[in-house]
């Protein structure tokens, strides 16, 4: 990982800077000054570090700007006649997660339909790259379409 790699680099830079300024100033104090200093620096890269591990072993949301890219990509479609809901999304480790329920009106073609949520697919995958998107297509009309619950079953 490249930030264990520059701990390594900064930690070195960090003694090699103390022994050097206690050589010029004579300043015995600066050593563990600069010894704290880089251990709150190892300390403070290696929680964010363990964190983001734990994080990938863990199912998480996608960061709250990605889902905001998404809706303003689902909602551009809203003057073709198409809406969203359910828009879930999650993140296992380095891969990215989005589904959602694209309603149209019940008399467009299966088609017309189809191209719509290809179109959205390619959208959210330009946007977030290696994104793994599944659309479920429905009719507006359709009040079985709108029931979120059913999807928790």
């Amino acid at each position: 990982h490249s930030r264990h790699l520059m701990v390594d680099v900064w930690t070195s830079v960090g003694v090699l800077s103390g022994i050097g300024a206690v050589a010029v100033t004579g300043w015995q104090i600066l050593d563990p000054i600069i010894a704290l200093g880089m251990c709150l620096h190892v300390t403070w890269v290696g929680v964010k570090l363990v964190r983001k591990s734990i994080l990938g072993l863990m199912d998480t949301a996608l960061p709250e700007s990605e889902v905001k890219a998404i809706s303003t990509i689902l909602r551009k479609y809203a003057d073709q006649g198409a809406t969203y809901h359910a828009l879930r999304t999650r993140q296992a480790g380095i891969r990215s997660f989005v589904s959602v329920h694209i309603q149209v009106p019940g008399t467009w073609s299966v088609q017309r339909g189809h191209d719509l949520v290809e179109q959205i697919e390619k959208d959210i995958r330009r946007t977030i790259p290696a994104a793994s998107v599944i659309t479920h297509l429905e009719p507006v009309e359709d009040p079985t379409s709108w029931d979120d619950q059913a999807l928790d079953r």
